[in-house]
């Protein structure tokens, strides 16, 4: 009786076979072979609808299980700057660099071959293969800056990749809008959304959008996504050159100064900026600083960085993490400035701190720059918010001088060349806020001569200003600018004029000639604007 009830068939349908130690029965393997199949096929769906209708979501999931550390590339060492036995000795600051320009000269063209302009001596095959060059601008920029830009900056680079927040032509170049495919109406506040469609439907209406329009407000969206697309546009370049649309850049200067840099190491450069804080670990209750470049001084990635940032890597598993615009799309949202993200992003998943270069990285107009001690024997890498006409006499000189050294352009050739050697100017403003002003019973406001002598007394004082019965000092030089009477003072006392210490001046230029040579200075997060 014992023997045929252990061969009886167990009442539970699961239980068959395996509480004996039998295999599964065959009729019932089909059917939960198929039930499986159905179950995965029914989430695949399901996930490519939810993919389908939020992407951002689905790319976020494998980040917000595992957490985003799991999917960031492996941390690296600090970047090896190099060539610091150059200068150890005496504690410089800065490199003595001997560089070469990478541009030809006239006397080695063949002017027989036709008309030519200066794009003929411009090296292209730099922009060919070693350094992409990325502008970013909006759909309402004013058309002078675009005039001015596309005749001089990039009037000579083919390969330019132009992004913006709408696609338009800027001069003969089309932009790619960087927005689109975010997607735009999710990825954004409900408010910048707005302004974002807004301007999509007044350039189908052709309607004409001018500068001071509310599209700055999304243009904190465009830095991430620029970067990307620069790696998708042009993935082996060994530099990414990040430029606004009112950044002057002076080419053989950069070209010069990443002959000295390894492109294969982590390298960020720019004028340093302090961004959002960070505690280096969960437990940690004290913050520290993160410092990214500023925007519109324009920045420089070399291929490792860029790709650290963007290329997208597995975990363990398999599974690829999220976009970086994804992944960072609460910080944009949340932040200010599109480049304080960029730095921080730069900082939390690649690893990568800035190397910061001020002042060859200059975040001034030329009209503010404060030469002097810091803005002397340095090479000039870019200037900020740069105006069609500047921009347009910043291009010929720049062309011009290059022609005339075989050094590079340091920012004591810049004063000299768009100062001028004159000691007084009318309708003329060169005052500027890191100014002083005595205190206003002081004789130096009764007139313009006291202001002017009180100056030339002054140890502290290179240059006045007088306006409205009182005097503004400086302890930098400035360009200024031109500057009409206003109404709101005495007509004697409406006009603006600015005069210089021409002995200060002439003293401190002889003392100073930069001799030794350009000063190229040490990546630096201590030494900023």
């Amino acid at each position: 009786m014992l023997a045929v009830r252990r061969f009886l068939r167990s009442p539970n349908p699961f239980m068959n076979g395996h509480a004996i130690g039998f295999p599964r029965g065959t009729p019932s393997s089909p059917r939960r072979w198929l039930r499986l199949i159905l179950t995965i096929a029914v989430i695949g769906v399901g996930v490519n609808i939810l993919f389908f209708l939020d992407p951002p979501f689905v790319e976020k999931l494998p980040g917000q299980v595992l957490g985003n550390q799991a999917f960031h590339p492996k941390p690296v060492a600090p970047v090896p700057h190099g060539h610091e036995a150059q200068d150890a000795a005496n504690g410089q600051d800065y490199w003595l660099w001997d560089t070469k320009s990478q541009f030809y000269k006239k006397e080695n063209i063949d002017w027989n071959v036709g008309v030519m302009d200066e794009c003929f001596l411009f090296p292209k095959h730099l922009t060919r293969k070693k350094v992409q060059v990325v502008i970013k601008t909006g759909v309402a920029d004013d058309h002078g800056r675009t005039n001015a830009m596309v005749s001089t900056v990039i009037k000579c680079i083919r390969n330019v990749l132009v992004v913006s927040d709408a696609d338009h032509k800027y001069g003969g170049w089309n932009t790619v809008d960087v927005l689109a495919d975010l997607p735009a109406k999710t990825y954004m506040t409900e408010e910048d959304y707005v302004i974002y469609e807004a301007q999509k439907n007044a350039t189908r209406d052709k309607k004409e959008l001018h500068q001071g329009h509310e599209g700055w407000k999304i243009d904190k969206y465009k830095f991430l996504p620029q970067v990307e697309r620069a790696i998708q546009h042009n993935p082996n370049a060994e530099w990414y050159v990040f430029l606004e649309s009112d950044t002057y850049l002076f080419w053989d200067n950069i070209f010069r100064l990443l002959d000295n840099y390894d492109a294969s190491q982590p390298y960020y450069f720019g004028s340093p900026a302090p961004g959002r804080k960070y505690r280096p670990d969960q437990g940690s209750e004290l913050e520290e600083q993160n410092w990214f470049a500023y925007g519109g001084s324009g920045f420089i990635l070399s291929t490792a960085a860029a790709h650290r940032l963007v290329d997208r890597p597995r975990n363990s598993l398999g599974v690829k993490g999220a976009r970086l615009t994804t992944e960072y799309q609460e910080d944009i949202r949340n932040d200010c400035c599109g480049d304080s993200i960029l730095g921080y992003a730069l900082h939390d998943k690649a690893g990568v701190e800035i190397s910061g270069l001020w002042p060859m990285f200059n975040p001034h107009k030329l009209e503010d720059v404060p030469f002097g001690q810091d803005y002397w024997c340095e090479p000039i890498i870019s200037l900020h918010k740069t105006d069609p006409g500047p921009m347009k006499d910043l291009w010929l000189w720049d062309n011009d001088q290059r022609q005339k050294h075989e050094r590079p352009l340091l920012y004591r050739d810049l004063l000299f060349g768009f100062h001028g050697n004159f000691s007084q100017r009318e309708n003329w403003d060169a005052a500027f806020d890191a100014g002083f002003q005595l205190d206003d019973d002081s004789d130096v406001h009764s007139s313009l001569e006291a202001c002017e002598a009180g100056c030339f007394s002054n140890e502290e004082c290179w240059q006045y200003t007088w306006h409205g019965a009182h005097c503004y000092y400086s302890r930098a030089l400035y360009i200024g600018r031109y500057k009409e009477s206003d109404g709101y003072h005495e007509e004697i006392d409406r006009k603006y004029i600015s005069g210089w210490d021409m002995n200060k001046i002439q003293t401190w230029s002889v003392k100073n000639t930069c001799e030794e040579g350009p000063h190229w200075v040490k990546p630096s997060i201590k030494r900023k604007y």
